[in-house]
């Protein structure tokens, strides 16, 4: 090709800089520069050094460039100055000009995206910060501008061509403020699934954010492009396209409604504004005697007759815009607005859509309200009545009520009481659903419940009210009452009532004057309906409440048979002779009717001394307590023992139908027990019967006795709670030595009289085994036993044998069985 040679990149050695004019030449034949006086000042010099200093801290801000090249197309120079750091992926192609780059083939598999740093020189690459992303699209797409359609209301764009699919549509609605930014005013939309159209090839439409501006900004991108504040489109040939080429223009563009529903014609403070839904789509306008004129998006109307109550626009349409009505599709339009003579607003904020009995307060301007104390007024074409009418400094308000409000917009107008009605002022506003209260109700120191009390107050908590409102429960009369205490809402339920309600609330907002007294703007109701009955709360047993005497008593005789009321959780000794006065009473007359009803377990256990139990004496009973009524008593059962114990436990049934029981006060749950033991003696005479085994006689002839069987009586001490002990004197008589193993002493079976100590450990059910040693005189005749064992002579003469004694020492364990006795 002709033409000069492409820039060039020189080497740090020759200029340091990527530059795309061709170096100067320095010589003789160069100017020099006029060099600058130097002062005798150090402070240029230190400024100097500081800058120097503090230059490498301060950094660069990063600037990143995007270039779209497309799929198999010719190389196209990205950038217009410095260069491109680094090697670039395979498939991508980078000339010795680092500024020219070659994008992948079609077939390659190389990324779609590569992001390389950019610099001004090579000595720059380490520290920059900018850099370009390179793309590689799909092939553009051939449309056709004149099927371009954009329906802003609806956020609906579409287009005609060939190789739709992929196309990527960016929109950007202009900025009147530089600050705004909101969301859905900038974005993009790719074509996913382009629809087939006979003819003209393909049809795509684009879902946009409804209600842009008409004059949004549109273009198009190829497929697998990126959008960016600064984007470079080449096209096949590395020609790069100018944003123009890229432009979509509508060639229609079809709106439905030209000003707000609620526009209305104010012209009490001079010339009125009519505002426009879409700026631009109207090209003159005609308003008959009035004048108006198109300004900044608006329709500003000036010197209207006095006598008019509307006012009739005459209107023709920009070029490519048309509107909608029904099926046809028209270029002008006659729009018949109200006149406005004195501004109205609503100060009770938001009107509120599906409420009941809602009201709406509105402020009428000083100047005409002389006017407004006289009108009339309508919500949404309906006459409404005024509940109240005050004026506040010099502004009326207006108390309305509005019914029930069913509408998305609310239109409020005030009218003079003549015979055309004209308009005094008008208002609309948007309605927000009535807000729907979350209600907590809470019984102190005993949680949440999910009903409403009849015997005590339940705190109320409220939620879900908006900012600067609330919501303040309101009475149900027959139901519950209302009543506010200390910062909390308590209620309470009418105790006749029953069955079930839900709360009603008061919608009430902050900023309203406060002349105007509480006012309910509306009334709305808990989603859920509440049951209305008594609130069962575990009542204290044993200390009552302040100021009252005990709810359960237990008591029993004293010594001189005194009554006496027991303490409860400590151990009380009863004399045994009043064994039989002991008797539960249960005063249900000092339970306090807030409490409701109780449902309570009375339960008996009688152990014997050895942990054994009683049934005939133990006994359980499930009572029902109801506030108010006479005391219940409730006797103890007979045959009772020395050194029995006795507990009596009173609690209550965890049940949640009846009780309010929070998850954490479970634990809390009041009960009461008292445990008491019949006194006894302090010796225990009793008789056994005893099976030693294995008793061993010490004196001569000494052994083993294998079979013994006898009756001993034992006498020993016993403890404060009727426990025997170890040691005792044991005496009784004993059959020994009824059966003898082979090879054992030689000593007939005998009835033996035994006396003496014994170790006696029980195992319960009059069990024990024990270890005795016992002195015994043995009721037998004489016999003769051998001085040698080992001798073989039978005792025929005393010389090999010796008589035995009647007297012994007895060694050995036992096991008795039975235990019959008293105590002493």
């Amino acid at each position: 090709p002709s033409g000069p040679p492409p820039p060039q990149f020189t080497s740090p050695r020759d200029s340091g800089v990527w530059s795309s004019a061709p170096p100067v030449p320095t010589g003789a034949g160069q100017p020099r520069r006029p060099r600058r006086a130097v002062t005798s000042t150090a402070t240029p010099l230190v400024l100097t050094l500081f800058a120097a200093i503090l230059a490498p801290a301060i950094p660069t801000p990063a600037h990143a460039l995007i270039a779209l090249l497309p799929q198999g197309g010719r190389a196209a120079v990205v950038l217009r100055e410095g260069g491109l750091c680094g090697p670039l992926p395979a498939g991508w192609g980078l000339d010795r000009d680092r500024r020219t780059v070659r994008p992948p083939s079609l077939t390659a598999t190389a990324p779609r995206t590569v992001d390389v740093k950019t610099a001004s020189d090579p000595d720059g690459c380490d520290k920059s910060r900018t850099q370009i992303t390179l793309v590689a699209t799909g092939p553009h797409p051939e449309i056709d501008l004149g099927s371009v359609q954009f329906v802003p209301e609806e956020g609906r764009l579409e287009i005609e061509g060939k190789r739709l699919k992929g196309v990527i549509v960016s929109y950007q609605a202009p900025l009147t403020d530089p600050a705004d930014d909101r969301p859905g005013r900038r974005g993009t939309e790719i074509c996913l699934r382009p629809i087939a159209v006979p003819g003209r090839g393909e049809r795509c439409v684009f879902p946009l954010p409804a209600n842009l501006p008409v004059d949004t900004a549109l273009a198009w991108l190829p497929p697998g492009g990126a959008a960016g504040e600064d984007v470079r489109v080449f096209d096949a040939g590395g020609a790069e396209l100018p944003a123009s080429a890229r432009e979509l223009r509508p060639a229609q563009i079809t709106v439905s409604q030209l000003v707000p529903p609620s526009a209305t014609v104010d012209v009490s403070l001079g010339p009125a504004r009519v505002p426009l839904v879409h700026g631009g789509t109207i090209a003159a306008v005609d308003c008959g005697q009035a004048r108006c004129e198109l300004v900044d998006g608006a329709i500003l109307v000036r010197s209207v007759p006095s006598p008019a109550t509307t006012l009739s626009l005459r209107v023709r349409l920009a070029p490519r815009v048309r509107l909608q009505k029904g099926d046809a599709l028209e270029t002008q339009a006659t729009l018949t607005l109200p006149l406005v003579q004195c501004p109205i607003t609503i100060a009770s904020g938001a009107p509120l859509r599906d409420a009941d009995d809602s009201r709406i307060v509105v402020r009428v301007d000083p100047r005409c309200a002389r006017e407004g104390e006289r009108a009339r007024w309508t919500v949404n074409g309906e006459l409404v009545e005024e509940r109240r009418a005050k004026r506040i400094g010099e502004a009326l308000f207006v108390v309305l009520q509005a019914g029930r409000l069913t509408g998305d917009r609310v239109a409020i107008a005030a009218r003079r009481p003549d015979v055309d009605a004209t308009i005094i002022g008008s208002v609309s506003a948007s309605s927000v659903p009535v807000p729907r209260p979350r209600v907590t109700l809470e019984l102190p120191k005993h949680g949440k419940v999910e009903f409403i009390p009849t015997n005590r107050d339940a705190v109320l908590t409220v939620a879900g009210a908006p900012a600067q409102a609330s919501l303040v429960p309101l009475p149900v009369e027959g139901a519950y009452n209302v009543e506010a205490r200390e910062g909390h809402f308590l209620v309470r339920g009418d105790p006749n009532a029953g069955g079930f309600v839900a709360l009603r609330f008061g919608y009430r907002i902050t900023t309203l004057p406060a002349e105007l007294g509480p006012i309910d703007l509306a009334i709305t109701t808990e989603r859920v309906q509440r049951a209305v009955r008594e609130a069962s709360v575990p009542a204290p047993f044993s200390t009552g409440t302040e100021g009252q005497e005990p709810l359960v008593e237990l008591l029993c005789a004293g010594a001189k048979g005194t009554v006496t009321r027991v303490p409860p959780s400590r151990l009380y000794k009863l004399d045994h002779d009043a064994k039989d006065t002991c008797r539960l009473v249960i005063h249900r007359n000092r339970l306090p009717f807030e409490y409701g009803l109780q449902e309570v377990l009375v339960e008996v256990e009688v152990s014997r001394a050895d942990g054994s139990r009683r049934g005939d004496a133990s006994f359980s009973e499930r009572l029902i307590l109801v506030p108010g009524a006479e005391p219940r008593v409730i006797p103890f059962k007979g045959g009772l023992e020395e050194f029995d114990r006795i507990l009596v436990r009173l609690s209550h049934v965890l049940d949640e139908t009846r009780y309010a029981l929070s998850p954490t006060g479970r634990q809390g749950i009041p009960s009461v027990q008292w445990p008491l033991a019949i006194e006894g003696g302090r010796l225990r005479l009793y008789a056994t019967a005893a099976i030693p085994a294995g008793l061993y006689r010490m004196n001569k002839p000494t052994g083993q006795l294998t079979l013994n069987f006898g009756v001993l009586s034992r006498i020993t001490w016993l403890d404060e709670r009727g426990k025997e002990g170890l040691l005792g004197a044991e005496v009784g008589l004993m059959g020994m030595g009824l059966i003898q193993r082979p090879g054992a002493v030689e000593y007939p079976p005998t009835l033996g009289a035994v006396a003496g100590f014994g170790i006696r450990v029980p195992l319960g059910g009059g069990a024990a085994v024990g270890v005795h040693i016992w002195g015994a005189y043995e009721f037998r005749d004489d016999f003769l036993y051998k001085i040698d064992q080992k001798q073989s002579a039978a005792c025929d003469t005393t010389a090999l044998c010796r008589p035995a004694p009647h007297w012994s020492f007895i060694f050995g364990p036992s096991i008795s069985i039975g235990n019959v006795g008293t105590n002493l």
